[in-house]
């Protein structure tokens, strides 16, 4: 199951660079950075990339639970926080204290990020769009307005098309992995 996760994260990581411009020879300066729970390492429980793109946008993709919340040094300045689905360990639904808590094996992620969620909180904090697919962004936009954020930084990637922010366009791809409501997001 390790495999396919990293697989999977791995294999949508791509399609974004690509769909940010990898594949052609200007854009060979877009900047990848796994922002792991431990320095060094990208750990089985680690979601979180930020792309640089050559204009000097900013994606966070799927801040997870070992990116430091909106505060984590390592952040920077984000422009868009890119939300694959509604899963605690791809939105935030905890965090770690600081970057290196905890080990690979077992990250320190006891800080709760509820009921905003991790990329709720960055996007604020930053700033900063939230680009997603189907449902979620009605979600989204009614965690910004509730955490003082502007419900319009909630942006929609339909299914098959793309969005461009930043001036970098983003394309959905179709990837296999279940996708229901996490319960912490109910009630």
């Amino acid at each position: 199951m390790f495999k396919t996760s990293r697989l999977s994260t791995v294999g949508t990581a791509l399609a974004l660079a690509f769909s940010c411009g990898l594949g052609s020879a200007a854009a060979q300066n877009v900047k990848v950075t796994p922002l792991g729970g431990i320095a060094g390492e990208f750990c089985p429980q680690d979601r979180a990339l930020v792309f640089e793109d050559p204009n000097g946008t900013r994606i966070l993709y799927d801040p997870g639970r070992t990116v430091a919340g909106a505060n984590d040094p390592r952040l920077g300045k984000i422009d868009i926080v890119l939300v694959t689905h509604l899963h605690g360990d791809h939105v935030g639904n905890a965090h770690n204290k600081a970057p290196n808590s905890g080990s690979c094996a077992q990250p320190d992620v006891s800080v709760s990020a509820l009921p905003a969620t991790s990329a709720v909180a960055i996007a604020v904090a930053k700033k900063s769009k939230i680009v997603s697919g189907s449902e979620m962004p009605a979600f989204f936009a009614a965690k910004l307005r509730a955490n003082g954020g502007d419900p319009a930084q909630s942006v929609l990637a339909r299914f098959g098309g793309s969005v461009t922010v930043g001036g970098v366009r983003i394309a959905t791809v179709t990837a296999l992995h279940s996708n229901g409501v996490d319960p912490d997001y109910i009630g």
